[in-house]
């Protein structure tokens, strides 16, 4: 029976050090990512802003339907990793065309220089009139 007993012990231990819970949050956010605004599958209209707010010590770039959103239309603050664009006249995109949009936040630490191949999150929203 002991040794039943620490067999079974033995492999509590096995399968919670095998058991990943540091890649998301229980939102289903990678944990570098606190939020995203609009959240995914929500429906905003055609010119609210889309944020994404990461942890303090990252950075990042917008992309909406695969196009990067231009540095000078991004708005940042850099030492609480908050990243935002809001749609609207002068800029690249005025309005969210009416239907489902797809946002991607390319990630990496601040300290860094931007990698080739930085992590990333893609969500989806919808944009109605």
């Amino acid at each position: 029976m002991v040794v039943a007993l620490l067999i079974v012990i033995n492999l509590a231990v096995i399968l919670l050090r095998n058991t990943d819970t540091s890649s998301t949050t229980n939102g289903g956010l990678p944990t570098i990512i606190e939020s995203v605004s609009p959240g995914n599958g929500e429906i905003v209209r055609t010119t609210d802003t889309i944020s994404v707010d990461l942890n303090d010590f990252y950075t990042g770039v917008i992309a909406i339907d695969r196009a990067e959103v231009p540095e000078d239309q991004i708005e940042r603050v850099g030492p609480l990793g908050q990243i935002s664009f809001r749609p609207g006249a002068g800029k690249d995109l005025e309005q969210f065309s009416p239907g489902i949009h797809t946002v991607t936040v390319s990630y990496w630490p601040q300290a860094k220089d931007r990698p080739a191949r930085p992590a990333t999150y893609t969500w989806t929203f919808k944009a109605t009139v």
